[in-house]
């Protein structure tokens, strides 16, 4: 029976304190990305944001729930170990650019990123895949939030169709399903929005999997 241990105790470490946060006051500022405190030596912030959350209770509850289930579907289809390297490398890619970019923030969904687009490239099963480009698309689709009531209309609708990739994906040529995170990917990145680079670097990393992870290593059934 597969037991996903390394989503468990992740969601655990992230859970914690990004609820904690609600109730004790400060531990967001102390732990989030503060591009100046990293430049004055405070390194670990670097790590420690993503176990804090900015975007609020909602914010919160969308990255928890996230990790989850975009977790739970990359360990049993990729194992304990490219579920790392893929959480890593959107951590990683995120990190590094917001700092680089000046960009103050806290939250785990950059990491989650890497999960979605290794999942979109290197999953077994379409399910797995299809999810990972869902979440690209609502990563993408939030830009437009920022565009008064018809930006929200519109965001609204991309959700709704990009939820397609999902509830039809028997019928989803497989192309699609790489290049839909690639192209939010380019989207966020024109943007600066550190999820596209934290895309980016699961991109990367998922497409080394697909070359290297063979169907013997397979949880699941291939795709048909």
């Amino acid at each position: 029976m597969f037991k996903p241990y390394v989503t468990v105790a992740t969601f655990a470490i992230t859970a914690i304190p990004s609820l904690l946060q609600f109730v004790i006051p400060g531990l967001e500022p102390a732990l989030m990305r503060d591009p100046a405190a990293i430049r004055g030596g405070e390194w670990w912030r670097l790590v420690t944001a993503l176990v804090v959350q900015d975007g609020g209770l909602g914010g919160t509850l969308f990255n928890l729930a996230s990790l989850a289930v975009l977790g739970y579907c990359a360990e049993r289809s990729l194992g304990p170990i490219r579920w790392l390297a893929l959480y890593a490398a959107g951590a990683l890619a995120g990190e590094i650019s917001g700092y680089l970019t000046n960009d103050p923030g806290a939250g785990n969904s950059i990491a989650v990123c890497g999960l979605a687009a290794g999942l979109a490239l290197a999953a077994a099963e379409r399910l797995d895949r299809s999810l990972g480009a869902f979440y690209a698309v609502v990563l993408a689709a939030s830009l437009l939030s920022d565009l008064g009531t018809w930006g929200i209309i519109a965001m609204i609708a991309l959700m709704a169709a990009g939820a397609q990739l999902v509830g039809q994906r028997e019928r989803v040529p497989l192309w699609l399903l790489v290049a839909v995170p690639v192209a939010a990917a380019a989207v966020l990145i024109a943007r600066l929005d550190l999820h596209g680079f934290a895309l980016l670097g699961g991109i990367l990393v998922g497409w080394i999997l697909q070359g290297t992870y063979s169907s013997a290593s397979r949880r699941t059934e291939p795709l048909v």
